[in-house]
């Protein structure tokens, strides 16, 4: 800000005084089109002191929307609702919006992965290189995709993954579950309806809609294993059809009560630059895999004895890394998935089940880690939250047996703190210290205070 700049020729903006002042700088957020304005000495502590107490409003603004923001929550939304605050700003979110961004690499991708996902090493390196190529496409305006597929058991981290990936595009993510879509025509939801979703998640951005990352669960449901004709398999098989036609590209209209423009025309979003990935744990499947690699029961590199639930699926793992793409393509078809809808599944990714260190380190180190944001809100509220060492290992053990992997730990323990959250949170009450032993796992009540 320039202050000792003389302009008698200039009126002060604010009165008839003249102007000794000009303010040049930081203003092209409030008034894009005039880069300079003039004012005089007593405006200009009034506007000084405003400037100052508008700028800390504005901060407490900024930091309760970004705090209050959903962790699933895309970087363009988020400054979406910045932008309300400063509606001139819009014209750079818009200009932001057109340019033509970087495509990061691979490695970029990797490392991005790296700070939420534990493990998977293998499936880490394979999805960045398969987004790169998919963006790269986008770029050519080439027609080929490079949708993807994640072969692991519930909690291996596939909703995550995609999670992340979307927020290293700078992408809206939704997410759907297979089992809840019904054929085009007929009575329930149907697939079109993970776009409506991203179209309003972007609070209509149609453009930022078209490149938005779509990830449905439990696929391995619509497969037909039998192969007897029934009417299951024919709704099935219809519901593969609808979902292929969404990956190979269409455009999907979005209701009028939805865009609200009644009599006008109706908006419609194309799916064909979306990234679609797909994941179940396909049970079985990897009896057929292993069938085609000439593997017999469990005596090629396998222990012959029973085994426990995780190493079953460590056995999955190794059966699948072992395949190749033309196996696993055939062995998905034999499963019971159209060959028109895996032949547009262009990466088929198998996840490996965390052991139990993997699953302590998502308890103490990754940024969104459960014991990290319940010891950040009971500080709010003046109360430390300690966890003794023991309490760790008995979480993972209570979240293996459950079969749910990662996705148990943050409802454990939050289970876990719930009735010392119940009673002391939002008390503003002097500080205390609560100590939550391996005992509150299983009854939330015998939590100490130090």
């Amino acid at each position: 800000m320039s202050m000792n700049k003389q302009n008698k020729l200039k009126d002060c903006v604010f009165c008839s005084n003249y102007a000794t002042r000009e303010i040049s700088e930081d203003l092209d957020f409030f008034s894009p089109k005039n880069k300079r304005i003039f004012i005089c000495n007593d405006c200009f502590k009034v506007f000084s002191a405003g400037s100052v107490m508008g700028q800390f409003v504005l901060n407490n603004k900024m930091i309760n929307l970004i705090m209050s923001s959903a962790d699933t929550e895309s970087v363009a939304s988020i400054k979406e609702k910045i932008s309300q605050f400063v509606p001139a700003s819009k014209s750079k979110l818009t200009a932001s919006n057109g340019q033509v961004h970087k495509i990061l690499s691979p490695q970029d991708f990797y490392k991005a992965l790296n700070r939420k996902v534990v493990g998977q090493e293998n499936a880490k390196k394979r999805i960045s290189i398969a987004v790169y190529e998919h963006l790269k496409n986008i770029q050519r305006n080439s027609v080929d995709k490079s949708n993807i597929l994640f072969l692991g058991p519930s909690g291996s981290g596939k909703t995550l993954i995609v999670n992340t990936l979307s927020h290293s595009l700078d992408v809206p993510f939704v997410t759907g579950d297979a089992t809840s879509f019904s054929p085009t025509g007929f009575q329930g939801a149907d697939a079109d309806s993970v776009v409506i979703d991203l179209y309003v998640k972007t609070g209509g951005n149609i453009d930022l809609a078209q490149k938005g990352v779509v990830f449905i669960d439990e696929i391995d449901k619509l497969c037909n294993q039998n192969h007897n004709g029934t009417r299951l398999e024919s709704f099935n098989y219809s519901t593969q059809s609808t979902l292929l036609k969404l990956i190979e590209g269409k455009f999907v209209k979005i209701p009028s009560q939805i865009t609200g423009d009644n009599g006008g025309p109706q908006a419609s979003v194309n799916t064909s630059k979306m990234l679609f990935c797909f994941g179940g744990a396909f049970n079985n499947l990897e009896k057929i895999v292993a069938s085609k690699l000439g593997l017999k029961g469990r005596t090629i590199g396998f222990r012959n004895e029973p085994v426990e639930n995780y190493d079953e699926q460590v056995k999955n793992y190794e059966i699948y890394s072992q395949a190749s793409h033309d196996i696993l393509t055939e062995s998905l078809i034999e499963f019971g998935m159209s060959t028109e809808f895996v032949g547009r599944i262009q990466t088929i990714v198998p996840l490996m089940p965390l052991t139990k260190d993997q699953m302590i380190k998502c308890l103490l180190e990754l940024e969104d880690s459960p014991i990290i944001k319940n010891k950040l809100l009971f500080a709010e509220s003046n109360l430390e939250l300690d966890f003794e060492d023991d309490y760790f290992e008995s979480v993972v053990d209570k979240a293996i047996k459950s079969g749910t992997g990662t996705r148990a730990l943050n409802s454990i323990v939050k289970s876990s703190v719930s009735q010392a959250a119940f009673e002391y949170l939002g008390n503003n009450s002097t500080y205390k210290k609560i100590i939550i032993s391996k005992d509150c796992v299983n009854d939330p009540y015998k939590f100490e205070i130090a």
